[in-house]
């Protein structure tokens, strides 16, 4: 699809951003949080989460702006053309390191419980095929899967978390308001990875049906808020904070722990890796997506369906560099604070202000005629 057909509506925008930043990340976020603050957790995700809201309203700001444009034309007029192509660069890198961590993340948990004899090259061609197949149908087409997928996932996911809680102790949250603001600080980056991907909002915004309502997008991002504080205060509640240093992914054993008696599913796990394989597909292809566009218009070249698949070696080799999980986890901490701030928050807070101060500029002409 191309041009003025591929059109997504403010809810199917909202739904693909949901999906997009639920994936990978929470699995380990409770772990991470644990290993880096003592106590009050959740006021830590609490003010990553305004920092988040902070960032996407900036990303409505500038839709809102530009309706209608595409997000390299939106670099162009703010940057000027080298500087578009600079920015687009760095988005490329960005999507192809983030993939990457994603998709050996997600061959690393499928490999552990499902697929434990297959080798974790089948399973993140497997996955990155898959996605190569949807992004090469355009915005309008994911903007209707993330439809079905989303209210699916929901329904699964919250009856797992209610079932979830008959073995929890809320005592293991004790003390609250004993963090320190310093050790809010620390641990507000190491929640950042569990948001990234929000951004494909700049490059599906020229599709939006009514660029107009882009400031409703926010609604997003507390749902995802709302979605970790759930999980985070649910897993501390469970497995406190001393175990919880020693799970690698807090979140699948919080429902792995779902065991009710005359249940129709005598294996759980399987209902909990079924959603989140969905989760994590809805995850990688908006991202692929994203970064496909941003390739078409760097070369120029129509067909974006033949594009789709010159990212996959790439992405592929990255999946595989880290030598094992401790080193992915270690080097998407480095690609979060160093590399993807830059991009998703610098990038975008410069092409704000450039089109507020031409904006200012404009009217000024204007009232001086």
């Amino acid at each position: 699809m191309e041009g003025n057909k591929d059109i997504i509506s403010i809810d199917q925008m909202i739904s693909i951003l949901i999906l997009t930043a639920i994936s990978t990340g929470i699995l380990s976020l409770p772990r991470r949080l644990a290993e880096i603050v003592p106590f009050d957790h959740w006021i830590v995700l609490l003010v990553a989460g305004l920092v988040v809201l902070a960032m996407v309203a900036i990303y409505a700001w500038i839709i809102k702006l530009k309706p209608g444009e595409q997000y390299f034309d939106i670099l162009t007029d703010a940057l000027s053309k080298p500087g578009a192509y600079i920015a687009a660069l760095l988005y490329i890198v960005y999507y192809v390191g983030l993939i990457g961590f994603v998709t050996r993340i997600f061959g690393e948990v499928i490999k552990v419980y499902l697929l434990v004899k297959t080798p974790i090259e089948i399973i993140n061609v497997s996955i990155l095929v898959s996605c190569i197949y949807l992004s090469r149908k355009g915005v309008e087409v994911l903007g209707r899967l993330s439809m079905f997928i989303l209210p699916i996932g929901s329904v699964v996911t919250v009856i797992l978390f209610l079932l979830s809680l008959t073995k929890t102790n809320f005592r293991n949250l004790l003390p609250v308001f004993q963090i320190s603001p310093a050790q809010v600080l620390q641990g507000v980056p190491a929640t950042m990875l569990s948001f990234l991907g929000l951004e494909v909002a700049l490059f599906f915004g020229g599709n939006l049906e009514k660029p107009k309502e882009s400031t409703k997008i926010l609604f997003a991002v507390a749902v995802v808020v709302l979605f970790y504080l759930a999980v985070l205060v649910s897993a501390f509640s469970q497995f406190g904070p001393i175990q919880m240093k020693s799970l690698v992914w807090p979140t699948l054993d919080l429902f792995d722990t779902v065991d009710i008696p005359g249940l129709f599913i005598e294996n759980v796990q399987v209902l909990v890796m079924s959603t989140w394989v969905m989760a994590v597909f809805s995850t990688i292809a908006p991202l692929y997506l994203a970064g496909t566009i941003t390739l078409k218009s760097i070369t120029g070249f129509g067909d974006q369906a033949a594009l789709a698949a010159f990212l996959l070696p790439f992405i592929y080799f990255v999946s595989l560099v880290p030598e094992n999980l401790a080193h992915v986890y270690k080097a998407a901490d480095g690609f979060t604070r160093y590399f993807a701030s830059i991009v998703v928050v610098g990038v975008p807070l410069i092409v704000l202000i450039s089109l507020l101060v031409q904006e200012r500029l404009k009217k000024g002409a204007g009232e001086g005629a």
